[in-house]
């Protein structure tokens, strides 16, 4: 009876670790893949961002050109005028006033770049980021997989000390 005891405790064992090591290691695949599938969905956020910022581009490019034409528009109706009014817009005081439109208009543009430049700058800062967090996600994803790894080996090697343990003890019984 004492036999047959050490020979199914020592199974058990034996089989218990086999089962512990088995589940580590399909806990670390797991780990892995949700790492992985989390960075993917990083690094779509991060081509969206980078559309998001290319796009901002587009639209303060396009903003300044309508800008352009809406000004070229409006020095020229302010010529007519002082033409119509008999005054000269080539010299003295409509000149100024001219110039002084014309100076205030690439201040308006400059400012209307900058804001620009500086979301898409904050967008793009975003999506990297974004590919940082996703990267950093699956850095954690493989250290979590090698934990798991590691920790299956100890099962197995238990598995094999407790399996050795179990036939001395066989071997000094019979």
């Amino acid at each position: 009876m004492g036999t047959a005891a050490l020979v199914i405790g020592t199974a058990a064992s034996v089989m218990g670790s086999m089962s512990a090591a088995s589940g580590a290691k399909a806990a670390g695949k797991q780990a892995l893949r949700t790492a992985q599938y989390n960075k993917e969905i990083r690094d779509r956020n991060a081509r969206v961002a980078d559309m998001e910022a290319d796009n901002r581009d587009r639209v303060t490019e396009r903003q300044e050109v309508r800008a352009r034409d809406d000004f070229a528009e409006l020095q020229a109706r302010g010529r007519v005028a002082y033409a119509k009014s008999g005054a000269v817009a080539s010299s003295g005081t409509p000149l100024l006033v001219l110039m002084d439109n014309a100076n205030n208009f690439e201040e308006d543009i400059e400012l209307n770049r900058l804001q620009g430049d500086t979301e898409s700058g904050r967008i793009r800062e975003s999506a990297t980021g974004e590919r940082l967090a996703g990267a950093l996600t699956l850095l954690e994803g493989q250290s979590r997989k090698m934990a798991k790894d590691i920790e299956a080996r100890g099962h197995m090697w238990k598995a094999a000390t407790t399996a050795a343990q179990g036939a001395y003890q066989y071997s000094q019984i019979t």
